[in-house]
C-alpha cells in the first residue's frame, strides 16, 4: 500500500490499497454446484465469514452466503447448544445430527435463494465509497458487513469487509482522530435491549428486521446494568427449523456473552483501543458496549458499532477538507 496522507488515502483506489488482489489462490469462492459440506468446511478452513457465490456454468457472482446464512440451515460445528434443555423438552438430539448429514449433501444453490443482487463494489471504486457501502443499506435494505469486489470485467477478485476497513483505518488514519477522539465521541447511546428473562423468539423477533447485529442484555427491561450480550449468529443458530419449537422459550440469560473486557469499553478509551477490540481476536464483533464497572456489575452509557466509527471519521476528514485554506 502506498504511504500516503490518510485524507488522501480515502480517495485512493481499492486496487491501489489492497494487496494481491486477483490472485487466484487468495480469492475464496463456491460453486451453486459445491456442496454445502464444502462451502462450510472453506469457511471455517479460511475463517471467512461471507463467502461469494459463483454460477457454475458462466463462474459470475450471483450472491454471497454469510454465516448467519449458514447457521440457519446447518448447526456449526462446536456449537453450545442447550442439551439439558432440549432433553427435557424430549428432543431427539440424532433427529439434529441426521438433518445436518443430509443438509451437508446438498448443493449451495439448492439451499440458498439468489434473487437478491449481491453487494459489490469495482475495484477502481475509492476507499471512501467502499467505506460508504459499509455504512448505508444497499438497494434491498440490506447492510452488509462485507463487499465482493469485481475487476473491470465482473470477475470477483477479492473481498473488502468492515475489519477490512478498520485495520486500514487504525494503520493509517489522522492521529487526531485515533488517538484524541474517544468512545465516549462515538457512541449511540439509545440502545434497544431485552432482559435476561426475555426469550429466544423476542431476540428473533429484534434481529429480524436486519436493524441490529447485537443486543445487550440487562436486568431489568429498559434498565442500564448489562450483564451480557446476544449476536444474530448465536440467535440464528437456535433458530433452526428443527430447534425452534422447542427453543422459542428459552431465556437469553442462557444463551448470552457475558460481559467482560472483549465486548466492553470504558468511554475514554481512544478510538485506536477501541478498534482494535473488533479486530484483535477471533470473535470479531460488530457492536462494543461502552460503560463502566462498578466490581463485577457493568453500567452501559451506550454502543458502538463499525457503522459509527466509519460515521466519525468521515465527518472528521470532511471538517479537515473544509478547514483546509484554498
Amino acid at each position: 500500500m502506498r504511504q500516503v496522507n490518510f485524507t488522501d488515502l480515502v480517495k485512493t483506489p481499492l486496487n491501489d490499497i489492497l494487496q494481491g488482489l486477483g490472485d487466484s489462490k487468495k480469492v475464496k469462492t463456491v460453486k451453486t454446484t459445491d456442496t454445502i459440506a464444502h462451502l462450510t468446511g472453506k469457511m471455517e478452513c479460511f475463517k471467512i465469514r461471507t463467502m461469494p457465490v459463483l454460477d457454475a456454468r458462466t463462474g459470475r457472482l450471483v450472491g454471497v452466503v454469510s454465516l448467519v446464512d449458514v447457521a440457519k440451515v446447518l448447526t456449526p460445528r462446536n456449537t453450545k447448544l442447550p442439551i439439558e434443555y432440549l432433553s427435557e423438552k424430549g428432543f431427539d438430539m440424532t433427529q439434529l445430527h441426521d438433518a445436518n448429514k443430509e443438509m451437508g449433501k446438498k448443493t449451495v444453490g439448492e439451499v440458498f435463494n439468489f434473487d437478491l443482487k449481491p453487494a459489490f463494489i469495482v475495484w477502481t471504486e475509492v476507499l471512501e465509497e467502499a467505506i460508504k457501502k459499509l455504512i448505508h443499506r444497499d438497494e434491498n435494505k440490506r447492510r452488509n458487513r462485507t463487499l465482493v469486489i469485481l475487476d473491470a470485467g465482473d470477475r470477483v477478485v477479492g473481498t473488502f469487509s468492515y475489519v477490512d476497513a478498520l485495520r486500514i483505518i487504525r494503520d493509517g488514519a489522522i492521529p487526531a482522530f485515533l488517538n484524541d477522539r474517544t468512545a465516549n465521541d462515538v457512541l449511540t447511546s439509545k440502545v434497544v435491549t431485552l432482559t435476561q428473562t426475555d426469550y429466544l423468539e423476542d431476540a428473533t423477533f429484534t434481529f429480524g428486521g436486519g436493524l441490529f447485529t447485537h443486543i445487550p442484555i440487562t436486568t431489568i427491561k429498559n434498565g442500564n446494568i448489562v450483564i451480557g450480550i446476544i449476536d444474530d449468529i448465536a440467535a440464528a443458530t437456535l433458530e433452526h427449523e428443527l430447534l425452534y419449537e422447542d427453543l422459542h422459550d428459552y431465556p437469553l440469560g442462557q444463551m448470552m456473552t457475558k460481559v467482560s473486557d472483549k465486548n466492553t469499553v470504558k468511554p475514554d478509551c481512544s478510538i485506536k483501543t477501541l478498534i482494535g477490540k473488533f479486530i484483535d481476536g477471533h470473535e470479531r464483533p460488530t457492536a462494543i458496549l461502552v460503560g463502566e464497572y462498578e466490581g463485577e456489575q457493568f453500567t452501559m452509557a451506550g454502543i458502538i458499532s463499525y457503522v459509527d466509527i466509519f460515521k466519525k471519521l468521515l465527518e472528521f476528514i470532511d471538517g479537515l477538507n473544509r478547514d483546509r485554506p484554498e
